[in-house]
C-alpha cells in the first residue's frame, strides 16, 4: 500500500514546493487540486511531474451542482467537463465529485439526489471519452447543508447505480465516513465502484467555524484506520491511499515537517496496523 500527498495538506505552499519535497521525501503519487495546476499553467505541471517521477492519484475538485439550477448550474456542468479535461491532462485516473450542499428553497433530500444523478448523467460521456473516471465522494452529516447531500457511502452507490462503473465511482474517505456502523457492508457491496480512497484522523472539538479544518495527522485522532483499510482492500481497492488534511494550524508549520508527519503518521498508523491485521490467521 502507497502513500499519497494530497496536495490539500500542503496548501499554503506552491505546488512546485510541494512535489519537490514530496520526491526528497520518497512519496511517488500525489493529488492535485486545479487552482495550484491552472496558477503555473500545465507545461509546467507536467514538467514537474516528470522530474519529479510523481504520479497523479486524483485532481479536487468540481461538481457543487445539488443547489444550482439554470445558469449556474449549467456554469458549474461545464466546470465540471473542464476539470475532466485537466485531469486527462495530467494523468489522473480519477476526479473528485463534491455533490454540493441544499438549497435554500428545497430542503429535500432526496430531490437533490435526483438533480446530483441528472448531472452524472449529463457528464458520464464527457468522462468516458476523457478516460477520467467522476469519483462522488460523500462527506460527513455536519456538511449536508453547506457542501454535500450526499453522506454516506450507501447513498452514494444509490446515486450513480446503474451509470457506468468504469467512469463514474465513488472516493470513500475515512475522515467522512468512519462513524458509519454500515461501513464494512457497504464498502464490500460498492466492490469495483471505489475509486479512490483517502485517510485523515478525526477528533473533537471540532474548529468554529469552519468545522472542515478539524482533520488531523493519522495517529493524532480516534480513528482506527486499520480495519476501514482492510475492508478497502478486500472490496479489491489497491491504488495509492491518499492522507488529506485541512488544518490551519498544520498548515503553519514548515513544509518538511507538513510532508514528515504525514509520511510517519501513514506508516504507523495506516500501513503498518494494516499489515499487521492481513497477517492474523482468518
Amino acid at each position: 500500500m502507497e502513500l499519497s500527498l494530497n496536495q490539500a495538506t500542503t496548501r499554503p505552499y506552491p505546488l512546485v514546493a510541494i512535489a519537490e519535497a514530496a520526491m526528497r521525501a520518497g512519496i511517488r503519487h500525489i493529488g492535485l487540486w486545479i487552482e495550484p495546476v491552472e496558477e503555473i499553467g500545465m507545461a509546467r505541471t507536467k514538467r514537474l511531474l516528470a522530474d519529479t517521477g510523481l504520479s497523479v492519484s486524483s485532481v479536487c475538485r468540481a461538481g457543487f451542482v445539488a443547489d444550482k439550477e439554470g445558469a449556474e448550474l449549467r456554469a458549474a456542468i461545464d466546470g465540471v467537463k473542464r476539470a475532466l479535461d485537466l485531469s486527462y491532462d495530467v494523468g489522473s485516473p480519477m476526479l473528485t465529485f463534491i455533490a454540493g450542499g441544499l438549497p435554500a428553497g428545497d430542503r429535500g433530500i432526496r430531490s437533490a439526489e435526483l438533480r446530483v444523478r441528472a448531472a452524472l448523467e449529463e457528464l458520464e460521456p464527457h468522462a468516458r471519452a476523457a478516460g477520467v473516471r467522476l469519483a462522488l465522494e460523500p462527506l460527513h452529516p455536519l456538511f449536508v447543508g453547506s457542501r454535500s447531500v450526499v453522506t454516506t457511502i450507501a447513498q452514494a452507490l444509490r446515486v450513480v447505480a446503474g451509470l457506468p462503473v468504469e467512469s463514474v465511482g465513488i472516493l470513500i474517505d475515512s475522515y467522512a465516513t468512519f462513524w458509519d456502523p454500515n461501513f464494512h457492508d457497504d464498502v464490500a457491496a460498492a466492490g469495483a465502484r471505489i475509486a479512490g480512497y483517502q485517510v485523515s484522523d478525526f477528533a473533537l472539538p471540532l474548529p468554529t467555524p469552519e468545522n472542515m479544518f478539524g482533520r488531523l495527522f493519522p495517529g493524532d485522532g480516534e480513528t482506527d484506520f486499520a480495519p476501514l483499510t482492510a475492508s478497502i482492500r478486500r472490496a479489491g481497492f489497491t491504488g495509492p491511499v491518499e492522507v488529506e488534511i485541512f488544518n490551519e494550524d498544520i498548515w503553519k508549520l514548515p513544509l518538511e515537517t507538513i510532508i514528515s508527519r504525514t509520511v510517519d503518521g501513514f506508516k504507523r498508523h495506516v500501513g503498518e496496523p494494516l499489515n499487521e491485521l492481513e497477517r492474523q490467521p482468518v
